[in-house]
Formats: structure tokens, C-alpha cells, sequence
């Protein structure tokens, strides 16, 4: 069970880390819109530049932020829920269904959004696929790799936290104080 709590704190610790770096692209993307807005506003016009590139690039920023984030969202039990049900559940009840819901719906819907995930990034990349617009971004499959590697990482979380949902529901007591610290156990 040490061990169990051990994974979990070395998982919650490098999703932190990347949430964390990669927050900084929220100033550069604050910067793309921003300029790109100014640059509109004034005419200003920078060869190769143009609002059509920075609005797809905007996007790209958007979509590595929200995908890196994935991971630590979950594991910090900042995503979306609808805990009508479980409100007024006992912390033991809660973590079963937590335990339940990582294993019946979390767990495969990663393991199936990674796969196709990761066939559309493919299929980007071999077929050089960029923009449709003709002055937009090459690369898409860059942008299209970072909801694979969100996912991923949203895999992982799910496996952290259903590590420390195992700790909380099977450990001896001091553990359990401990996995119920982070996260959905922590209510």
C-alpha cells in the first residue's frame, strides 16, 4: 500500500510539474491574441504573419493548454462533475464509486480516445495535412498529437487516483489519511 501511495504522489508530482510548465503558454498565447487583435485594429501587417496564422495558432496554444492540463485536472478533482448524487455520501461510498467509475467508464474511454487519438495524429502526419486555408499553419498534426498526449497523460491521472482510491479503501489508517488528501477523497 506504501508503494501504491508512493506511485500516486510520483504521478501527481510530474503532471504538476508539466501542468505547470505549460501554463506559461497561457502569456504567449495571451501575446498571439493580442497582437493579433492590434495587428487587425492598425493594419499592421507582418510578412508571413498574417491574422489567419495567428488565429490558427491561437487555437494550437488552446489546444495544448487544455490537453496538458487534463491530468492534473482530474487528479485535483478540478473537472466537471455532477455529485448530486454523492453529496451527501459517506467518504467510504464516494471512493467506491470513484473506484467504480475509474474502472468502468474513465479507464476504457482513455484507452479508446488514446487509440483513435493517436490513428488521427498518425494520419495527419503521413499525410503532411496543414491548414485549408491556403495562407494557415503547416504541421497539423502537432496540434492534433497534443489531445493524444492529453489523454495520456488523463490516463495516467485516472490510474493515480484509482491507486489512491485503493489506499483509502484497503489501507491501514495512517494511510488512509494520507490518499485521502488529494483529490476527490480529500471532500
Amino acid at each position: 500500500m506504501e508503494r501504491l501511495l508512493a506511485a500516486s504522489d510520483a504521478i501527481n508530482a510530474v503532471l504538476d510539474r508539466i501542468a505547470m510548465a505549460v501554463g506559461w503558454l497561457f502569456l504567449v498565447t495571451t501575446a498571439v491574441i493580442v497582437f493579433d487583435v492590434l495587428s487587425r485594429k492598425f493594419g499592421l501587417q507582418v510578412p508571413g504573419m498574417g491574422s489567419t496564422r495567428l488565429q490558427e495558432l491561437e487555437w494550437h496554444l488552446h489546444t495544448a493548454l487544455f490537453s496538458f492540463w487534463l491530468g492534473i485536472g482530474y487528479v485535483k478533482n478540478s473537472h466537471v462533475r455532477i455529485d448530486i448524487a454523492l453529496s451527501k455520501a459517506t467518504p467510504r461510498t464516494r471512493a467506491i464509486m470513484e473506484l467504480l467509475g475509474c474502472l468502468v467508464f474513465a479507464i476504457p474511454y482513455c484507452v479508446i480516445a488514446i487509440y483513435f487519438s493517436l490513428d488521427f495524429t498518425w494520419i495527419s502526419f503521413v499525410d503532411g495535412e496543414s491548414s485549408a486555408s491556403a495562407n494557415g499553419l503547416p504541421y497539423r498534426w502537432i496540434p492534433k498529437s497534443f489531445i493524444s498526449l492529453g489523454l495520456i497523460l488523463l490516463l495516467i491521472a485516472v490510474l493515480s487516483v484509482l491507486m489512491r482510491v485503493l489506499v483509502y479503501l484497503y489501507g491501514p489508517p495512517p494511510l488512509r489519511d494520507r490518499a485521502a488528501s488529494v483529490g476527490v477523497l480529500s471532500h
